[in-house]
């Protein structure tokens, strides 16, 4: 993939990516990829009053991965290793005593993933884990977490075919993070529960119900400037209609 920007204020850039997977035998698969990309700041990133910071640059980096993938006839595992390299990353925090967007000059981001699911009967199982570590790599909070992202990330997903109607959920976890670069603000990791339904009540059509966050948990992953936890939404329901294959 190749892609060109021209940013009237960030001037052009061009980035893309390359990935290539072999075949080790007929259920394993190794594969590596590297890609760059270009991030220009938001408008209310610049200007937005009391907050926007016109002397942002924009954010540039570089994504390595290497991963591996076991496909069978009723289960896959697949394992991921990756590391992004940021210049300039666009982050949001109290520093001066004002709270902004700033710009990090050198970041770094390394990962692990696995994740795993299988198909039994009408069951479909599948879970996902990942280990992260998100580092400011320069300034006085070199060697500290970038702010305002967690280190560890669970979900798990379960759901159950039932002739016309399907039945499922998925439970969410996520570790603590921090509010700001000196990462003196600390915000407790939390779950959430999903539910879903779907119901194929005629030919091409079908509808669905969705169930966010259903044990209505309370939880933060921002502060305002004045140190109150700034919560997410609570329980939330969908519903949607679908026509088509």
């Amino acid at each position: 993939a190749l892609r060109y920007d021209d940013n009237q204020a960030f001037g052009d850039e061009v980035t893309g990516s390359l990935a290539l997977g072999y075949d080790l035998d007929r259920h394993h698969t190794l594969r590596a990829s590297v890609g760059t990309a270009f991030k220009a700041p938001s408008f209310n990133d610049l200007y937005f009053p009391g907050f926007g910071n016109p002397d942002l640059n924009a954010e540039t980096s570089e994504t390595y991965e290497l991963g591996i993938r076991g496909q069978y006839r009723t289960l896959f595992w697949d394992l991921a290793a990756y590391q992004t390299d940021i210049d300039d990353l666009i982050a949001f925090t109290l520093q001066d005593g004002l709270f902004s967007a700033f710009n990090v000059d050198k970041a770094r981001i390394r990962g692990i993933e696995l994740a795993a699911g299988a198909e039994i009967d009408d069951w479909t199982l599948a879970a996902a884990l990942t280990y992260a570590d998100p580092e400011n790599r320069s300034g006085l909070n070199a060697g500290n977490r970038i702010p305002r992202r967690a280190g560890q990330s669970l979900r798990l997903d379960v759901d159950r075919e039932l002739g016309d109607w399907s039945l499922g959920g998925s439970w969410i976890a996520q570790g603590y993070r921090y509010d700001d670069a000196a990462n003196e603000q600390r915000l407790a990791g939390f779950g959430l529960v999903n539910l879903r339904a779907g119901w194929q009540f005629a030919p091409l059509w079908s509808a669905r119900l969705t169930v966010e966050n259903a044990l209505d948990k309370e939880y933060a992953t921002a502060r305002f400037f004045d140190g109150d936890d700034y919560l997410n939404a609570g329980r939330a329901a969908f519903v949607s209609v679908h026509f088509g294959q």
